[in-house]
């Protein structure tokens, strides 16, 4: 664990800096600057959300493919590998923007809203962007360098957005510019990951189309093809209520539901940063069929991160209601979607990388079936749950697929592997939390919010850590706070 460890600090560093700064507009910034147009911020939403749904399509899978075989034929044939996925990232980019340009007309011929309308063509340098970046971003972290292209997305990209509402809000840009230059920092993003991997020396390529049609390769092709529907349902299910809020609802209620999801997904933070790090360990450990590592790897991406996720949850449900009085009467809004989105979060926490271990197993093609399953029944509830509870349905209807999903996967991963992340101590931390928020709940109203917020975020973050210390629940969190009191 100690490579995990390292980088893994870098990026937790890096994911928190960059959490802050979408924090910042996010949370504090947007319920502002947007209050007079919604719809403003709500067009914004929506393009990444569409284009996030394409770009599973787009980028063929390569990204996992990346991860999973990289570590197989770098030594032997890893010039020819860099060729075989340059060459289907640019048919798997070119395919997609001209279907989607094509279809253009049919894929939107129900929307009405002009805002879109006229500023629909900007998906097309984001879907770019992303695909590109992503694959990028897989061959950095199959050279065990995963901290900068962290730092480009978490921290880089937050910045350049942080920065255009500034502007935005000082009105020394209008709409259409900051819409347009908000839509290419996906791209800006990408070049820089691009000179840094040239710089390590990490593009080693040899121009050769016959490694296209080169018979080892040719199980890639089978993986990547169960890998796009799996990738791509996964996707779905993470923007399809964003898109359905836009067609039962209107923008602006796109727009107040983003701060509410950002504040939901920060308490994914250490996962996120932990599993970047893992996965291309576990990819190695298939190929050396070390099932003693990857069993080890699942227990502890589970524990600390769930530890440390549940805290987080504690500490901003403690603030919901300072949040959501600050946010106003437009975006104040939110209680319930944080606290629905969240504990379909904390079960994805708390069942650790299934599937990253279904992913690079051979059983890859399995995750398919669950996923598309899955989108269905988001849709289904969502078609359901908008309609009758409005914004709190859709985040009803996610937080119940999020846990579905990650519940159904780790039964399977202990189905075919024999492994699970789970011990006594994930009961103990999930009763401590579950203590913790029924006391919250029942906390006398003091009149002062922000005073009243800084005592019981004071008195009960020290509760909590000292009791998750005292009861030995994470080994590697207890070992980071003696560091920390020895210094």
């Amino acid at each position: 664990m100690g490579i995990v460890l390292r980088q893994g600090m870098k990026n937790t560093i890096f994911t928190y800096l960059g959490f802050l700064i979408g924090g910042i507009y996010t949370v504090l910034l947007v319920p502002k600057v947007f209050d007079e147009f919604p719809d403003h911020w709500g067009t914004a939403r929506y393009l990444v959300s569409f284009a996030l749904v394409i770009v599973p399509w787009a980028q063929l899978s390569i990204p996992n493919v990346i991860i999973r075989y990289f570590p197989i034929f770098r030594e032997k044939k890893g010039r020819d590998f860099m060729f075989f996925i340059s060459f289907w990232a640019i048919i798997g980019i070119l395919t997609s923007l001209l279907i989607v340009y094509g279809f253009s007309d049919f894929i939107f011929a129900d929307e009405k809203d002009p805002l879109i309308l006229d500023n629909i063509y900007l998906i097309f340098p984001i879907i770019a962007g992303f695909v590109l970046f992503e694959i990028a971003a897989a061959i950095a972290k199959s050279n065990l360098k995963s901290t900068v292209p962290v730092f480009l997305r978490e921290f880089i990209l937050r910045l350049s957005i942080f920065i255009l509402i500034i502007f935005y809000w000082f009105d020394i840009i209008e709409f259409n510019l900051f819409i347009q230059l908000y839509s290419y920092t996906y791209i800006a993003i990408f070049i820089a990951l691009f000179v840094y991997l040239y710089y390590i020396k990490a593009l080693k390529i040899r121009i050769n189309f016959s490694a296209i049609f080169d018979t080892e390769f040719k199980e890639l092709y089978i993986y990547a093809a169960f890998s796009i529907l799996s990738t791509g349902a996964a996707m779905i299910l993470l923007n399809i209520d964003t898109l359905m809020i836009n067609h039962y609802l209107t923008l602006k209620d796109v727009a107040i539901y983003g701060p509410s999801i950002y504040i939901a997904s920060s308490i994914m933070i250490p996962s996120r940063a932990l599993q970047s790090i893992i996965a291309p360990m576990v990819a190695k450990s298939w190929v050396n069929n070390d099932i003693g590592l990857i069993k080890s790897l699942y227990k502890k991406s589970a524990i600390a991160p769930l530890s440390i996720t549940i805290f987080l949850f504690l500490m901003i449900w403690i603030n919901i209601d300072l949040v959501m009085d600050y946010f106003g009467k437009t975006f104040g809004q939110g209680k319930y979607i944080i606290l629905f989105l969240s504990m379909g979060h904390i079960v994805n926490i708390a069942t650790g990388i299934n599937g990253t271990i279904i992913n690079t197993s051979k059983h890859y093609r399995a995750d398919l079936y669950f996923q598309v399953a899955l989108v269905l029944m988001t849709v289904i509830m969502n078609i359901i749950f908008i309609p009758l509870y409005g914004l709190n349905g859709a985040a009803l209807a996610t937080g119940i697929t999020l846990g579905l999903h990650n519940t159904l996967k780790s039964m399977f991963v202990l189905y075919k592997f024999k492994i699970h992340p789970f011990t006594i101590k994930t009961i103990y931390v999930m009763l401590i939390g579950a203590l913790l928020f029924y006391i919250i709940n029942q906390l006398p109203i003091i009149e002062n919010l922000l005073i009243s917020s800084l005592i019981y975020t004071f008195v009960f973050g020290i509760v909590y850590w000292a009791i998750v210390y005292f009861a030995n629940i994470s080994e590697d969190i207890n070992d980071q706070i003696n560091r920390f009191i020895k210094k």
